[in-house]
């Protein structure tokens, strides 16, 4: 009995180690990817840039409202409703960048979201900005990606 009691503990304590090693390695990959996004600089012309960003809206069913190039390259889309159940919510997006040079550009995206009450937030959607970077620039996003992989693992390795 007190042999299976011992092997159930250290099967136990292995389960909850690897469990918190794999949270550890997400969570560093994640931390990797959102900071290498949220700092990168397109080595094209925002003009490519947005062209990119409006197919990717596109794709996702947003309706773009306006694009002014002059006014500091914004892109903005209009309302989304989604219905999921009894349960319905709006949400739309602004893209903002900013030419450091004419062939770099930085970019922005911002989720405006409204709850069913008419509560209305607004974040930084890194994970929008992510997929357009892994549309637009294929070989930066396999840099970051390696990179945070190995974070990851770097994360995972440590002893807490």
């Amino acid at each position: 009995m007190k042999k299976l009691v011992a092997t159930l503990s250290l099967a136990v304590l292995s389960l909850t180690t690897t469990g918190c090693a794999g949270m550890r390695a997400a969570a560093a990959r994640s931390k990797h990817i959102q900071t290498a996004v949220m700092g990168h600089t397109y080595q094209k012309p925002c003009n490519e840039i947005w062209a990119a960003a409006r197919t990717m809206l596109f794709a996702r069913d947003f309706q773009v409202k306006s694009a002014d190039a002059a006014a500091g390259l914004t892109l903005e889309t209009e309302w989304k409703y989604v219905q999921n159940g009894n349960m319905s919510s709006q949400s739309r997006y602004l893209f903002q960048g900013s030419a450091p040079s004419a062939t770099q550009c930085q970019v922005q995206a911002t989720r405006a979201a409204k709850s069913q009450q008419g509560q209305t937030s607004m974040n930084r959607d890194w994970q929008m900005e992510w997929d357009l970077l892994k549309q637009v620039d294929i070989a930066a996003a396999q840099q970051i990606e390696a990179d945070a992989n190995a974070a990851g693992e770097a994360a995972k390795a440590e002893k807490s």
